[in-house]
């Protein structure tokens, strides 16, 4: 093992659907000379010893006999020897789980969107911080290696963003579905929104918000939603929806003025086959780029799924990349993900933070991607709100 190596030991609060895919990826074989290694230590779950067992061979666990299991997430929380907690379970108990296990001074990943709402999220910020310990939404897309590049390699160099447009759809509703499914289930925070759109509204703000800048006097509002619900379900779930944003920038006279715009959309039925297998559907290839971002020097495509980059498509058209008969010169940057599908990086990120605070238990604690997990909140309850898409008030308490 390298000098210096963290070996991150993980609890999971529930065995999920996308807990088998990140426990898995998370889990991969590492070398030696890596800073991070990550192993999973304990879960919580409602299944019995036996069908737990299964699940943790069935999902080729290392060590799997040695996990420790229990049956009350709160006993895992209080008394489970641990670095951090990943909950993935439906977002509308995110927010009573990641309370507890900060009240526990449990470092948090909390599967996305974090919480039901903005107001939610800024309570739990404030929380991990008084606690002393990390939280940090797993927003696995803005920590892949092709969206890194694009904030920080070609965003700065391709002009003033003005238009964007962001799209993930992908068809998990299809006739055969049965209605107790989770994604038609309001209880549980069905709808496209919550659950793709966050997604295509992180393309906006990368877009939008991705370069820091201490003068920066402008604002990104949601100024139209419309939603049409999924047909012949009760309840009134989301499905397709559009969202626009737009980029105002504050004068001197108090004023605002547009400086750029995103148009996003989602849905639950559009488009494509829902017969293939869930992950093979988002390897389909599409007619047209989820995300397309257009400056004043480049516009940048991104195929789908948006979820998982691993090129940018680049056409240059600014005076000093036009060839001598004024035309654009076309680039293909590739960088896929090194292994898996690439959950992982997300992980290493808290991680690290985790490590580098080993100690300092007196310390402040930190909510990684804090302002941009609050910002894409607030576009969705805004997005909600002028789209008349609502849920049960009691899962949107504070």
């Amino acid at each position: 093992m390298a000098q210096g190596q963290f070996t991150c030991r993980w609890a999971a609060l529930s065995l999920s659907n996308i807990a088998s895919v990140f426990l898995p990826d998370l889990l991969l074989p590492r070398e030696s000379s890596t800073s991070i290694k990550h192993e999973l230590v304990s879960v919580s779950t409602t299944r019995s010893a036996s069908r737990a067992a299964d699940w943790l061979r069935k999902h080729k666990i290392p060590d799997a006999e040695s996990v420790s299991i229990y049956y009350s997430w709160e006993e895992m929380l209080e008394k489970g020897n641990f670095d951090i907690v990943y909950i993935s379970t439906p977002h509308p108990l995110h927010y009573a789980h990641v309370q507890k296990a900060l009240r526990c001074k449990r470092n948090v990943l909390v599967e996305k969107p974090a919480t039901m709402n903005r107001a939610q999220f800024i309570q739990l910020c404030q929380l991990a911080k008084e606690r002393g310990v990390v939280l940090m939404e797993a927003m696995w897309t803005r920590y892949i290696p092709a969206t890194l590049y694009f904030q920080h390699e070609l965003l700065p160099r391709i002009g003033e963003v003005k238009r964007v447009y962001a799209e993930f759809s992908l068809p998990i509703i299809s006739p055969d579905l049965s209605l107790e499914s989770r994604f038609l289930d309001k209880a549980v925070g069905a709808g496209s929104l919550l659950d793709q759109g966050v997604y295509a509204l992180t393309w906006a703000d990368l877009a939008l918000n991705g370069l820091p800048s201490s003068q920066d006097r402008t604002q990104t509002r949601v100024v139209h939603a419309h939603s049409i619900p999924v047909p012949n379900v009760q309840g009134e779930v989301d499905d397709i929806n559009t969202v626009i944003l737009a980029k105002l920038q504050n004068n001197e006279r108090g004023s605002k003025r547009s400086e750029a715009v995103a148009i996003v959309t989602m849905s639950m039925t559009l488009s494509g086959s829902s017969k293939i297998p869930f992950y093979q559907r988002l390897q389909a290839k599409k007619a047209a780029p989820a995300v397309r971002i257009e400056a004043t020097k480049a516009s940048v495509s991104i195929p789908f799924p948006p979820i998982r980059p691993q090129e940018l498509h680049v056409q240059w058209y600014g005076e000093e990349h036009l060839n001598e008969n004024g035309v654009e010169t076309e680039e293909v940057v590739k960088m896929p993900v090194e292994r898996g599908w690439g959950l992982w990086y997300q992980a290493d990120i808290i991680a690290e933070k985790v490590a580098s605070r080993k100690g300092d238990s007196q310390g402040m604690g930190e909510v990684i991607g804090e302002e941009e997990s609050e910002r894409v909140l607030g576009w969705m309850d805004r997005a909600r709100e002028m789209a008349g898409i609502v849920y049960k008030a009691t899962l949107e308490e504070v």
